[in-house]
């Protein structure tokens, strides 16, 4: 319960609580120099006083000068994010998945604004967030935000913030067909003058480990192996990543990209630590560059991790091997890699030639649908001339 605390001739409403180490106390001002009202104030206080233990914040009449009964106060975007990331964070939600939130929430401010009050938030605003950046973004990138977004509110509406969530329906995307890069491709990108060394290291470790993009900034290192632990990981699983010497180097070369202020050829001075999130999006940047000026339209930087998820396919034959190996959560997401006719694969593999052709040899891929065309062409006299109609 609230008790009475007197500042400067002025009344508080003190709420004390106890977090189990620390005690905290919350002062309202009742903003009297009079006893009495002091206490009539109080018991409006204390009415209520089990939501503000709660975090609720509330409008009394005699701050908000407005007279009427006492109100939930109108928190702006900005302020109840703040609150949903304080609370994240004691939970224990993951640091990149706080970050990956961050950029959506900041992708909606930018559309209805940080101050726009969380209470007044309804779907027409959506509808704009997702006309605004339909186009702009791929379908894929703003779908994830929405996601993000869509926790944010059900998090509010439990709390007490926001009375009615508004419709965080996804927008229908037809799923694109997996782009890899060949080994010709591949060469192509190493040989391109206008890109650094280093970047191209940095393709060659990502094509070579099946790594996502964020993975070796969050995970552990122990001798030669990346450890990813479950609560780092997109899918919630652990894996561990062998690395050889060399990618070993390029790693740390990584690491030390993030913890210095060491930019590389071409880019504008920063102040500051680098962020993992800069590094990911300079890195996608310069390949995407990459691409274009070797003549690889709408490629992108996961498409590294898709090589090496198609190459490995092509090589064992074993889908829930390549599953685990990449760290999916479920095997249906990784049979997408398993749609690639293996012919295909070894003309733009060469370097795993000798491995898919002792596929080819077993009983399962060695018949060609070209075996029972009519290839001896006794077809073919019905075929000459022209149709008689």
């Amino acid at each position: 319960m609230a008790t009475l605390k007197k500042r400067r001739a002025n009344w508080y409403a003190r709420i004390r609580e106890w977090d189990g180490m620390h005690e905290r106390e919350i002062q309202i001002p009742l903003r009297t120099t009079s006893k009495v009202t002091a206490l009539e104030r109080l018991a409006e206080v204390n009415r209520v006083e089990a939501d503000i233990r709660q975090g609720i914040k509330f409008d009394f009449p005699w701050i908000t000068e407005e007279g009427g009964p006492v109100k939930v106060a109108r928190l702006t975007m900005e302020q109840a994010y703040a609150k949903y990331t304080k609370a994240k964070k004691i939970e224990g939600l993951r640091s990149s998945t706080l970050e990956r939130s961050r950029y959506a929430m900041k992708s909606l401010y930018q559309v209805i604004g940080r101050s726009l009050p969380l209470g007044i938030i309804r779907n027409n605003h959506m509808d704009q967030y997702k006309a605004y950046w339909f186009g702009r973004h791929d379908i894929t990138t703003v779908n994830i935000n929405l996601s993000k977004i869509g926790a944010f509110f059900r998090w509010c509406s439990e709390y007490g913030y926001m009375s009615k969530i508004p419709n965080i329906s996804k927008i229908k995307d037809i799923p694109k067909p997996i782009s890899y890069i060949s080994d010709a491709e591949f060469k192509m990108l190493m040989e391109t003058e206008t890109v650094d060394n280093y970047y191209k290291r940095v393709f060659l470790f990502y094509r070579e480990t099946g790594c996502r993009l964020s993975e070796p900034f969050y995970a552990d290192i122990e001798r030669n192996w990346l450890l990813i632990t479950p609560d780092r990981a997109k899918s919630k699983r652990s894996r561990e990543v062998e690395l050889n010497d060399f990618f070993l180097t390029v790693y740390n070369e990584m690491k030390e990209d993030w913890s210095t202020k060491k930019l590389r050829p071409g880019h504008k001075k920063s102040m500051g630590i680098l962020k993992p999130r800069s590094i990911m999006d300079r890195y996608s940047k310069v390949f995407k560059k990459a691409c274009i000026e070797i003549g690889l339209e709408n490629r992108k930087f996961h498409n590294l991790r898709d090589t090496f998820a198609i190459r490995l396919w092509a090589v064992t034959g074993d889908i829930f091997y390549v599953s685990k190996v990449i760290g999916h959560s479920s095997v249906t997401m990784t049979e997408k890699y398993a749609n690639f006719n293996l012919r295909r694969l070894r003309k733009d593999f060469p370097s795993l030639e000798e491995q898919i052709d002792e596929r080819l040899k077993t009983e399962k891929f060695g018949f060609r649908d070209t075996d029972f065309r009519d290839t001896n062409g006794s077809l073919m006299p019905f075929l000459e001339g022209k149709a008689v109609a």
